[in-house]
This record gives structure tokens, C-alpha cells and sequence, in this order.
């Protein structure tokens, strides 16, 4: 309908028909994707001050776009490569260091609780909140102790453990998957105490008593065990690669990984 009344209008202006179609054409090619000087102008001066950052506070950068989409594991897998690309350094979620976000930590980025999954907002907070409120956890005791278990269910804990956020507290992942159950119930006993207002026998014999928590003894995880419920609680490889016990072999064969042949080729390299 457009091309026709543009035409007619063209005619009425004394415009040559093929110089109109050829007008009409180039107007319809660019109502395809196209944007207006203002607009344009406006999106070069966002690339712009995106590239600056980037290129000054490539850390900071990072953090910031794994955070904003920290939802999509894709996404959060493909910046990831992008930071080792980059030669950043991506800290493990912990629960003595990490946030809702991912942030900046002395030269590194430090992975965000929330980006794990079967993680709720809320238990996040909840543990944030704890840690700054009485500082950080000493050990899992007395996590245990200390948080909400209705707030930090199960499914939360497990992920916890396979992700690595409990390293810091005990080295050994699947012992403390393997023991969430008694966690949670050692939570729940501490938590019902707390409601009733009454005071753990042992915290009650002076200051310097430490809560105490009985695991079970259990395997220690293989590193491909390890690496596997590493992959279903963060939805990548982060601490390794089931490959990583080949290197030697695979060296001698020349193979290369994606991270050097994405070197090669942006240096100019050709295969």
C-alpha cells in the first residue's frame, strides 16, 4: 500500500518511476533495521563507555554483566570462558566470601551464591545476613548452628556442598553432601531450642565451648565425581575439567584447548 501511494505521489512530482522504485527500495531496506541519527548516536556513545570499562576495569565489567545475567547458566558459562580468555581469575562460591552478585575480590571475581541452582534469594540472604551480623563462619558446626533451616532447606545445602561453598569449612565435599541430613537435623534441634529460649548444654559450660556437629564417615568424591555434581549444582566445569588427568597425553599429541586456539586465531594464526 506504502509503495504504491509513494509511487503515485512520486508521479505527481514529476519523479522518474524507476528513480521512485529506486528511492522506495532503499527506504523499505532500511525500515528492515534501522535506526535514526539520534538513536544511532545514542547507542555509539553506550558502546563506547562499554568498551572503556571493559578495556580499564575488566574485572569490575565482568562481574557486573555475570551478574545481570547470573539466571542463565549459558550465559554465566560463556562469560566465564570469556574471563579465562581474558585471564581473570574466577573465585569458587563460598559461604564466608560470596554475595547475591558476583564481585570483585582482591584481583579476582568471586562467584555468586544466587547463580548457583536450587539456590533461593532468600537463603542467600539469609546467609549474608548471618555472616555479617556475628562474622563468619568458623566451621560447619557452627553454620549449623546458626542458620534458619526452614529458610535453607535440603535441596539448597546439597548444592551447596557439590558446588564448593562449604570448602572453606570442610574439604571434603561428599562427606558433607553425604551428611545433610544430619545437618538438617542438628539444625532443627538448635533452632528449636532457640524458640523455646533455652541454652545448648555445652554452650552453657563457658565462653570458649564450640557447638559441635557428628558426621558420619563417608567416601571422599573421585575428581570426576567430583567434577559431575560439581557440573549439576553450577551447571559448568569450574574447579576443572574432566580432561585435566589427560594433559600429559593429550600434549603429546598436540591437541590444543579452545582457550589457546581462540589465541592463535585472534593473533592471526590459520589452520
Amino acid at each position: 500500500k506504502q509503495r504504491i501511494r509513494f509511487l503515485d505521489g512520486a508521479k505527481k512530482n514529476n519523479i522518474e518511476k524507476k528513480q521512485a522504485e529506486y528511492i522506495f527500495e532503499l527506504v523499505n531496506k532500511f525500515a528492515g533495521y534501522g535506526f535514526n541519527k539520534s538513536h544511532a548516536a545514542a547507542y555509539a556513545l553506550v558502546a563506547y563507555q562499554t568498551a572503556y570499562l571493559k578495556a580499564n576495569y575488566p574485572i569490575e565489567f565482568m562481574a557486573a554483566i555475570m551478574t545481570l545475567d547470573q539466571g542463565n547458566t549459558d550465559k554465566i558459562a560463556m562469560f566465564y570462558n570469556a574471563s579465562k580468555v581474558s585471564g581473570l581469575e574466577i573465585c569458587p562460591p563460598s559461604v564466608n566470601a560470596s554475595y547475591a552478585e558476583f564481585k570483585p575480590e582482591k584481583g579476582a571475581i568471586r562467584y555468586s551464591l544466587a547463580a548457583l541452582k536450587n539456590i533461593g534469594e532468600g537463603a542467600v540472604e539469609h546467609i549474608c545476613e548471618l555472616r555479617e551480623r556475628d562474622g563468619v563462619f568458623k566451621d560447619l558446626a557452627d553454620f549449623t548452628h546458626r542458620i534458619e533451616p526452614r529458610i535453607i532447606n535440603k535441596r539448597a545445602l546439597e548444592t551447596l556442598s557439590a558446588a564448593g561453598a562449604f570448602d572453606c569449612l570442610e574439604k571434603e565435599r561428599g562427606k558433607v553432601y553425604n551428611n545433610v541430613d544430619r545437618i538438617l537435623a542438628e539444625a532443627n534441634r538448635s533452632q528449636a531450642d532457640r524458640t523455646a529460649g533455652q541454652n545448648d548444654l555445652f554452650a552453657a559450660s563457658g565462653p570458649d565451648s564450640k557447638p559441635t556437629l557428628e558426621l558420619r564417615a563417608s567416601d571422599p568424591w573421585l575428581p570426576l565425581e567430583k567434577l559431575t555434581y560439581e557440573f549439576d549444582a553450577i551447571g559448568f566445569f569450574l574447579s576443572g575439567h574432566p580432561l585435566d588427568e589427560y594433559q600429559n597425553v593429550l600434549k603429546q599429541l598436540g591437541v590444543e584447548t579452545w582457550t589457546t586456539f581462540h589465541k592463535k586465531i585472534e593473533a592471526g594464526q590459520s589452520y
